[in-house]
């Protein structure tokens, strides 16, 4: 297991600075490590309190093999590797049962839109697992996180696939988000975790975007087929099979990417070798416990809600596109099957389009993004022209609403909807892509509080239009259901080019932006410094 390798690294670490002084005093290991500015301050009082003062644990020139900043790319994209897999299949996981909600309806002897709560329930579990996903990465580390929440998420999945009835089906599906939101809500973390510099995450974000939105537009396709031939508990079977590959990788292979935690070990082991308790980890000088950090964290998401402007806004948008994606699940019976009378396996098929799309937006991003550092003599300029790839896009996604809506009809090749498709999924890559790198660096430390609030609201919203997917295309019919949908990605279409154009002004008014008040000074330094780097 690379956790236990990466424990012995650590061990051997300490060991070595120990070695290297005369006495394993705490006065002598000093130069590995440095004294805690509230004690700095005490430097003048009693040399009897000597021994009150924290000794902050730090890594050191030659702490580059724990230290996740310092580790080769090689190391770094390997392990990004595993983490994009496991946001893959929970994402996957998501989706892939709304290919058999009819089979299974008639199977368990309910509706098929009951049977739609299988979905809606396990995007619920994701929004309410997202709440408190990242305080616990941050007390327990990533790794703890992502391979306890995800072995409790195999059994769920294991028994939506045995479930005896309808009941028992939808609790379990809502268990298994729960435990799956840990891989789909603080990936962002670990990769600041390993790319502290805008520059380098610039480079590895478009390409770890496809993970969140590949993984339930892909497995529609091979799961409507399993469907077809094999029935709707092998949806939840073939699940639990790529999961659980991907977890017996990730439990031999994923380290631990939190510097704060890695550095809470070595204080320990400092501890332990030395006998003196006043060893502390950078900071973790507080101590604040996980119900302290969820408190916080909470009253942050409240405040990025409901009072900051700019995570309401996109947040609005990223759930929008979620809604959009999760609303095809069902949607499509009524584009594919009910237009041109397409089978199970066939329907689903047809969301390779989006996943085409997706894949064409990549490279759109990397270009446009490496034109603005280009005029920007190789810089990532400010924060807003994160935004520019978003701008042709946001017209675009509009456009693909009502080009879906309108031609959806017998007399119209089915060929005319599927591209259709595929610039939708082209819009919904450029769009995330941009909208998530732009929260990052606009919120500075505050980002995953910003981005767990757009977690929550896109997939409490997409749980809920998988319920009303059914009944709404049935009310108002295809060509209105995309007008309606048109509309609001109208409304929401100035978001982008409002934010690029005076996005800089409204951050000054933030408490929590870059860049912004008093209270976000430490952002503004922090983004300062990592713009000298670049």
């Amino acid at each position: 297991m690379e956790a236990y390798r990466q424990y012995r690294r650590i061990e051997h670490s300490v060991q070595q600075q120990i070695r290297h002084t005369a006495s394993p005093t705490p006065s002598e290991l000093e130069s590995n490590a440095t004294l805690s500015n509230d004690d700095k301050s005490d430097n003048n009082s009693d040399d009897n309190k000597d021994d009150e003062k924290q000794i902050i644990v730090d890594f050191n020139e030659k702490d580059t093999a724990n230290d996740p900043t310092q580790w080769t790319i090689r190391r770094k994209l390997w392990t990004t590797l595993q983490i994009w897999l496991l946001v893959f299949v929970a994402g996957w996981a998501s989706a892939s049962t709304s290919t058999s909600h009819k089979v299974a309806a008639k199977a368990l002897h309910v509706s098929g839109l009951a049977e739609s709560l299988g979905t809606a329930m396990y995007l619920f579990g994701v929004a309410f697992g997202a709440v408190f996903a990242g305080p616990m990465s941050e007390t327990v580390g990533r790794l703890p996180t992502y391979l306890g929440t995800f072995f409790v998420y195999l059994i769920w999945l294991m028994a939506s696939a045995l479930a005896p009835n309808f009941g028992a089906q939808i609790v379990f599906r809502g268990l298994a988000g729960f435990f799956a939101a840990s891989s789909m809500s603080i990936y962002g973390g670990s990769l600041a975790d390993m790319f502290p510099e805008k520059g380098s995450r610039a480079s590895v974000w478009p390409w770890f975007a496809l993970s969140p939105l590949l993984g339930p537009v892909i497995s529609p396709v091979p799961s409507g087929w399993v469907t077809q031939y094999l029935g709707w508990r092998w949806v939840e079977w073939l699940n639990l099979i790529i999961s659980g590959a991907v977890f017996v990788m990730a439990l031999l292979f994923l380290p631990e990417t939190s510097s704060n935690v890695i550095l809470k070990v070595k204080a320990k082991l400092l501890v332990k070798n030395t006998g003196d308790n006043r060893y502390v980890a950078k900071g973790d000088e507080d101590g604040d416990s996980i119900g302290a950090m969820l408190g916080d964290h909470l009253q942050r998401m409240a405040y990025f809600i409901f009072r900051e402007l700019t995570t309401l806004l996109f947040g609005l948008y990223l759930t929008l596109l979620y809604v959009l994606v999760y609303g095809f699940l069902h949607g499509f019976e009524f584009l594919f099957t009910d237009t041109y009378r397409f089978n199970t396996g066939q329907n689903y098929s047809a969301f390779a389009a989006i996943a085409i799309g997706i894949l064409l937006g990549l490279p759109y991003v990397l270009v446009v993004n490496k034109i603005v550092r280009s005029r920007n003599n190789g810089e990532q300029g400010q924060e807003e022209q994160r935004l520019i790839p978003a701008l042709i896009p946001s017209v675009l996604l509009t456009i693909s609403m009502f080009w879906i809506g309108w031609t959806d009809r017998p007399d119209i090749s089915d060929w005319s909807v599927l591209g259709a498709c595929v610039l939708f999924g082209f819009s919904v890559m450029a769009l995330f892509t941009t909208t998530y790198h732009y929260l990052i660096d606009a919120y500075g430390t505050a980002a995953s509080s910003a981005l767990c609030a757009a977690t929550f609201m896109r997939y409490l919203a997409s749980g809920g239009m998988v319920i009303a997917t059914e009944p709404l295309y049935k009310a108002i019919h295809v060509e209105w259901t995309m007008t309606l949908l048109g509309c609001v990605a109208g409304l929401l279409t100035p978001v982008p080019w409002i934010f690029w154009w005076s996005g800089s002004k409204l951050r000054e008014k933030s408490k929590y932006a870059v860049g912004g008040g008093d209270d976000s000074k430490d952002e503004k330094d922090d983004s300062k410094d990592e713009q000298d780097d670049n």
